[in-house]
């Protein structure tokens, strides 16, 4: 029986990642649609976790628990932690998880040495100090666990930064670590074995308008150090649109992302 738990590490005061939750919250419902991106990095990076059905699994960053299904076939136990209490509600009406926990990655409420594998998609970015994350992960692995992460870093939708850049100096979409930033983090971490691998996914759209509506349904549309208000106004989007429209290709206006694959294993004994 799984138990839906409210975990003792409250939700962390830093204001963007408080929006960053409520925003992931409010998109519960509709973030499977959306999630093109996410589904498929996820299922990439799944084929680089060790499949023995057996241990405990730590999916950090679950979302609505699309991929429990799946990952319930690598673990004999499976443990769900997300920020957003929206989401965890999401994924504990599946039931497949022992456990559902609200915590920040960065203060995990887990014992350490506890958990044998660690599956986390898309999550890092979000995390204002990814070298405590990492840390985390030593401390919680048992010896010989394994950690596969999958992470936005720098060049992450370039197209649409380079749009808007033609039209204001304001940051409307998010800044993301370059990779030597991240291996510099991890490298810190003593214990850990670490690999990256940098991967480009391009996503197409009929217009920008179906960009910003994807970003807005996955809760993915809060940018740190932007002012509230911001775009509005039909003669801004048509700017917007025109400035977007240099980039179109016969698929559509691309919106690439940047994603970094990182695979760890604990030292043993």
């Amino acid at each position: 029986m799984s138990a839906v738990m409210q975990s003792s590490v409250k939700t962390p005061s830093e204001p963007f990642l408080n929006k960053v939750a409520k925003s992931f919250g409010a998109a519960s419902d509709s973030y499977i649609q959306g999630a093109r991106l996410q589904q498929q990095v996820a299922l990439d990076a799944l084929a680089l976790l060790p499949k023995q059905p057996h241990g405990h699994l730590l999916d950090l960053g679950c979302g609505p628990g699309w991929l429990h299904p799946r990952l319930i076939r690598y673990c004999q136990k499976l443990t769900a932690i997300d920020l957003s209490t929206g989401m965890l509600a999401r994924a504990a009406q599946a039931n497949i998880a022992s456990q559902y926990l609200q915590a920040d990655a960065q203060q995990l409420p887990l014992p350490d040495a506890s958990v044998d594998k660690v599956f986390s998609s898309l999550m890092l970015q979000w995390c204002k100090d990814p070298a405590a994350v990492f840390n985390e992960m030593a401390r919680i692995l048992t010896p010989d666990g394994t950690v596969v992460m999958t992470t936005l870093v720098d060049g992450t939708l370039s197209e649409l930064k380079q749009a808007f850049a033609e039209l204001d100096n304001q940051p409307h979409v998010n800044q993301f670590l370059p990779l030597d930033a991240l291996k510099q983090a991890a490298s810190a971490v003593r214990g850990m074995q670490w690999q990256f691998e940098q991967r480009r996914y391009p996503l197409y759209y009929p217009n920008v308008q179906a960009i910003a509506r994807e970003l807005k349904i996955l809760g993915a549309n809060q940018v740190a150090g932007r002012q509230a208000g911001g775009l509005t106004g039909k003669g801004y989007w048509q700017q917007l649109a025109q400035a977007y429209e240099k980039h179109r290709t016969m698929l559509g206006l691309p919106a690439s992302y940047q994603v970094v694959v990182i695979s760890g294993v604990k030292h043993g004994n």
